[in-house]
């Protein structure tokens, strides 16, 4: 995806109509809003989608789940049920994130599309739904949804080859803590979008450069760049010390107040998350190849080890505060 014109404009309006959300208590705003947010992603999407059914796809996912969404704020507009036991309001809203069981489309589109539109939509695609979910659906009329994509998003990707499925069931796994965040706090939840965007698009720009797009590949990196994919790996899964885990412990001390169970299933879904990583990298790590490797001049020891080894140090600041 080359940033021309084109293409910071569609940025442009999708943080436009991001923040309107953030910052709306109104639902029909909301809603058009999200309505912008999703034309203006298609263009960035055809961009470099070389297969154009699974725009074609997208676009209809999005609108049933939107058309589904009004159907269900107009029902309820003619009845006493309140909106936040919903059963419609809440598939719509899970068609929208992608969570499980309207996850189906996700790894399939995310897969056809370019590294960095991967980017967009595994962070700032999700803000919109998720806001509006806080607002309109109670964390009970989620929790089922919630639980099932945090326990069986990992278990999922561990049958899969390529990075882009892997990383989207990623971003399944964690779009409840993104939800649950959300339903703590506002602060709760930019700490731990701002951390775990980071993560994801420092992982899929190193894969972008190295032109990663399955695992087997993996087979040709150099101990060090393998390091830095493990410590990413469980950054992303949440493990201590690194900095994933710093926005998921402050979010389980939050959560364990108000329900027992879903703490138990988020404890779970990152034991799970890490060892499926580290299953699929084990098979990298303990391999050499007979090919020779190119030396790279520049020292592979990045920042990317650096930020997501900062976990530990940033819990002993928050702690002496």
């Amino acid at each position: 995806m080359k940033m021309n014109l084109t293409s910071m404009m569609m940025i442009t309006i999708i943080m436009i109509t991001t923040i309107t959300v953030i910052s709306s208590n109104n639902f029909l705003t909301s809603w058009l809003m999200m309505e912008i947010n999703m034309i203006a992603f298609l263009p960035i999407m055809s961009k470099s989608n070389k297969m154009k059914d699974q725009l074609m796809k997208y676009f209809i996912v999005q609108s049933t789940a939107s058309s589904i969404m009004l159907m269900s704020m107009l029902m309820n507009s003619n009845s006493e049920t309140p909106t936040s036991t919903s059963i419609m309001l809440m598939m719509s809203l899970l068609m929208k994130m992608g969570l499980m069981p309207m996850h189906i489309w996700m790894p399939v589109v995310m897969n056809s599309l370019s590294w960095k539109n991967c980017m967009i939509m595994s962070t700032i695609q999700k803000i919109i739904p998720i806001t509006i979910s806080s607002q309109l659906s109670s964390i009970n009329t989620m929790m089922l949804p919630m639980v099932t994509s945090m326990i069986a998003a990992p278990i999922s990707a561990l049958s899969q080859l390529s990075m882009k499925k892997i990383l989207s069931f990623s971003s399944i796994a964690n779009t409840p803590w993104m939800m649950i965040s959300m339903n703590n706090s506002k602060s709760q939840f930019m700490l731990f979008m701002t951390v775990y965007s980071t993560i994801t698009m420092m992982a899929m720009n190193k894969l972008n450069k190295m032109n990663i797009l399955f695992i087997n590949q993996m087979k040709m990196l150099t101990t060090t760049q393998k390091l830095s994919f493990v410590i990413m790996s469980m950054s992303m899964s949440g493990m201590p010390p690194t900095t994933g885990f710093l926005p998921k412990w402050i979010i389980i001390q939050s959560t364990i107040q108000f329900s027992t169970a879903l703490t138990m299933s988020m404890i779970s879904s990152s034991i799970i998350s890490t060892f499926i990583y580290l299953k699929m990298m084990n098979s990298n790590l303990l391999s050499h190849t007979s090919m020779k490797k190119t030396k790279k001049k520049k020292n592979m020891w990045n920042n990317d080890l650096t930020i997501n080894l900062l976990g530990l140090p940033s819990m002993m600041v928050l702690k002496s505060i």
